[in-house]
Parts: C-alpha cells; structure tokens; sequence
C-alpha cells in the first residue's frame, strides 16, 4: 500500500512533512546555486563627453528667445542633469492644412522645429547610451528643462567623439 491509514507514504513518511522538506530544500538550492555562480556579468561602458541633437516641433518665439546657448539642461521627470547646450538652431515648422485641393503643406509663420545640441557626459556601452542614468536613443522623446523653459524633444542624432568646444 502506497499510503497508509495515518496518511504516511509507504507507512514511514508524513506527506505533509515531505512537502514542507522539499520546499526548503528548493529554496536552498535557489540561494546556493546564485552564490555558486557569482553575480551575472553587466556589459562594460565607457564613460565620455558627448553630444546630443534633440528636435523640439512647433514652438513659438517665446521659446527660441528663452533657450540660451550655455543653459544647464536637466531631464523634467527626475530633474537629472544631462549637460549644457552648446548650440542651436531653428527652421520654420511645416503644417499641413486641408485646402479644396487635398492637404498642403505650409511653412508657419508663427511656429518653429527648434534644434538643441546638447553637450554631456555620457556612459556608452554595447546596449546604449545614458546620460546620468537616464538612457537616451535616437527617435526617443522625453521631456528636458532649464531654469527657464520647459519642452519635450525628440533625439534625432548623436556624436559619440564631438570636437572640443
């Protein structure tokens, strides 16, 4: 008989005895086995100056006049540094407006794509780059800020070995 008439398997071991001594045992091996094989490896960075290109679409005036080459630019969510702009730029922003003809693009008169190079230290490894903890890729939008603007930004372009500035 497999289990007896007091629950014992093969009238020796309590079954529930047996459970509680095959979790402890698993949970052992789980702690034993991560401190045998050490802690996994983490893929190596570099830690360098670079810059980043970020594309700001449609802002007014008031934002190109606030925005300042030299501004400390910081991430908005977690108010972490990412550099100094070291240069920017702008073009008149195109919009699309619904004519009897189809949709046409426009030139704005009133609002501008603005471009901001961003000078920072960086850690660039094999899986990306982060500016101050905060990873950062091309295509990727976050919200940036300096004592006096605020904007979200697209990153459109990076330059992993700038020139001195």
């Amino acid at each position: 008989m497999l289990i007896d008439n007091k629950g014992r398997l093969f009238g020796k071991i309590n079954l529930l005895d047996l459970v509680v001594l095959l979790g402890i045992l698993a949970v052992a091996g789980r702690f034993a086995y991560g401190a045998l094989t050490g802690p996994a490896a983490t893929p190596t960075g570099q830690d360098q100056v670079i810059e980043m290109t970020l594309r700001i679409p449609a802002v007014t005036q008031w934002t190109i006049d606030a925005i300042q080459v030299g501004d400390e630019v910081y991430d908005s969510k977690s108010n972490t540094h990412m550099g100094k702009i070291v240069d920017a730029w702008w073009e008149p922003a195109i919009v699309v407006r619904e004519m009897p003809d189809g949709i046409v693009p426009h030139e704005s008169d009133t609002h501008f794509d603005l471009y901001v190079t961003v000078r920072g230290p960086a850690r660039v490894s094999p899986n990306g780059v982060t500016m101050s903890g905060i990873e950062v890729k091309v295509g990727r939008t976050n919200q940036y800020k300096s004592a006096f603007w605020a904007a979200t930004g697209t990153t459109v372009a990076f330059d992993l070995n700038p020139p001195e500035r």
